[in-house]
């Protein structure tokens, strides 16, 4: 059965002062808390719950705003809301982990083979849907597939000196294979930030990656 905050409270035997000295949370937000005043942010709850040791789906927060004509919600709704929110905000960060790993390319050549998969795993509990999982899945498919298209690129860059004899010198000081790898990893930068930024806006921000995995 959930219970509001003052119920959890005086459960634990705490006065107010008390689980705002535990929390970090201030007095007269929790007091505000408890008068139904307020339904407290995301960090709020989550460092109550924490300072309170409880799931935070075993509490509900009561709106300010309920009356008797207002549909009646299943409790805890208000404060799963939030949590909700934080959970995916969570997910979203350790998807940023994952893609901003691949940057490793730019010191160490297809190195994003290896720290891809290795984030990829570390942070795998904590991807807790299947959106998630599903996006750094793909970001990991693009890992792959921009490897072996830079590798194939880099292996034909003979015919392509075949085939252009026009090329600048100043060009071919520079081995046409390194050229093409600096270009490959442009795109790659480009779609890393790609991305992030996607990911601030969106689900599911890499649709247009087939995934491989």
């Amino acid at each position: 059965m959930k219970k509001n905050l003052k119920q959890i409270r005086n459960e634990k035997i705490l006065s107010q002062q008390e689980l705002a000295n535990l929390s970090g949370i201030s007095l007269r937000t929790i007091q505000r808390i408890e008068k139904n005043e307020s339904k407290g942010s995301p960090y709020i709850i989550k460092s109550l719950c924490k300072a309170l040791d409880i799931d935070p789906q075993t509490i509900y927060f009561e709106s300010d705003d309920l009356d008797e004509n207002t549909p009646e919600q299943p409790q805890g709704t208000t404060a799963l809301e939030p949590i909700n929110k934080m959970k995916r905000n969570d997910c979203q960060k350790e998807i940023k982990y994952i893609n901003f790993s691949a940057l490793i390319v730019l010191l160490v050549p297809f190195a994003n083979l290896i720290s891809v998969p290795v984030f990829y795993f570390l942070f795998k509990k904590k991807l807790d849907t299947n959106a998630s999982t599903r996006t750094a899945l793909k970001i990991l498919s693009f890992q792959i597939i921009w490897s072996i298209a830079t590798m194939l690129f880099m292996i034909s860059t003979p015919l392509v000196i075949l085939w252009f004899s026009s090329i600048p010198a100043i060009m071919l000081d520079i081995p046409m294979f390194v050229w093409v790898y600096w270009f490959m990893l442009f795109i790659h930068l480009i779609t890393t930030f790609f991305i992030s930024f996607q990911l601030n806006k969106k689900d599911h921000p890499v649709q247009f990656i087939p995934n491989l995995l």
